[in-house]
């Protein structure tokens, strides 16, 4: 018995020795393991880039319009898209009520001016107390004020176009309810219109005033137009940490309409040059820090170099800091490496 006991054990332990040497025989293999790689070197651009952005066109200028008094909406003189002029009539409540009410306010208003026309001769001849008169002065200003004011609700039952411009939305009917404050028709202004793009924040300090844009249209069959920037926000979006600029467009056949999707490119200058990285090329650690793989070639091995980044271009992504003009970095393959990594470079 005591001899069979002894047997289990120089088989136990003769086993996990086996499986330890394996495992140690493993590691070493792993550790030795060469990695297939692609590698290119950081490329030197110059200073000068042509960023790309998407945006959106929107109208010069919008103008809300709404009647500023209640009542039932009679009639609609315009539709969607039509052009019209200053001054022009565009939609009308029912006035019965309003029309009414200002012929009765002219009759007392008439009441008002005969009886003061009749008691100042009196007042002048000494036969009418001043008190008398204050009263009859005080009727009628009364009775001009509530007729100036029942002319004004007739007119306010009329909407007209303050300015020339396109009718953009209109948003009531006849027989509909128009509201103060509630947006009956929307006016705008297209002779001139914006592109709107998002810029990020590490780009916005190089847009400027007055700077050109080239902006296509894929809607107008891919027409390209240039613009000039007009205006750079100030607040970033609190989500995606860009900002807005605007880019005046000139329209003088009205082609361009708001709502269209475009392409803009912007020159951006910097003096002297930059290094350049493919993106896919850059990883981030656990800490957010980003890092590349470079190339000792004297032992064709992984060495991990951290970087600062800077703008995305569209050749690559600017490395600020962390590499220089001449070296060579793994592009394909370096999720696999760590430091030291043997490399098998299969194209460069």
């Amino acid at each position: 018995m005591k001899t069979k006991r002894m047997f289990i054990y120089l088989l136990i332990s003769g086993g996990i020795f086996l499986s330890t040497g394996c495992s140690k025989s493993s590691g070493k293999d792993e550790n030795n393991k060469t990695v297939a790689v692609e590698t290119e070197q950081v490329k030197t651009v110059d200073g000068n880039q042509i960023i790309a952005y998407s945006g959106t066109i929107e109208e010069s200028e919008s103008i809300p319009l709404s009647f500023t008094t209640a009542g039932s909406i009679s009639k609609v003189l315009v539709k969607e898209g039509d052009y019209v002029k200053s001054g022009q009539l565009l939609a009308t409540l029912n006035d019965e009520t309003f029309q009414n009410m200002y012929k009765m306010s002219l009759a007392s208003l008439k009441q008002a001016e005969d009886a003061y026309n009749r008691l100042l001769p009196m007042y002048k001849n000494g036969n009418l107390p001043e008190i008398k008169l204050i009263e009859v002065e005080t009727s009628l200003q009364q009775a001009r004020s509530s007729a100036a004011m029942s002319k004004k609700n007739v007119t306010d039952c009329k909407l007209y176009a303050p300015s020339d411009g396109i009718v953009g939305r209109r948003s009531i009917e006849p027989g509909m309810s128009g509201m103060p404050g509630f947006t009956a028709i929307n006016i705008v202004k297209i002779e001139k219109v914006f592109a709107r793009v998002s810029v990020s924040e590490n780009e916005i300090a190089s847009m400027k005033k007055g700077q050109t844009a080239k902006i296509v249209i894929a809607a107008l069959g891919n027409t390209a137009f240039t613009g000039v920037i007009e205006e750079i926000g100030v607040l970033a979006d609190p989500i995606a940490h860009t900002y807005k600029i605007k880019i005046g467009i000139t329209n003088k056949n009205r082609q361009i309409k708001p709502g269209m999707i475009c392409n803009v490119s912007i020159d951006n200058f910097k003096a002297g040059t930059r290094f350049v990285v493919p993106s896919r090329s850059v990883l981030v650690d656990e800490k957010g820090n980003n890092y590349v793989y470079a190339v000792n070639q004297s032992q064709n091995t992984a060495v991990k170099k951290y970087v600062k980044t800077g703008e995305l271009l569209n050749n690559g992504i600017e490395i600020m800091e962390g590499l220089n003009s001449n070296e060579i970095i793994v592009v394909s393959g370096q999720h696999k490496l760590v430091e030291n990594s043997a490399l098998h470079i299969i194209k460069n």
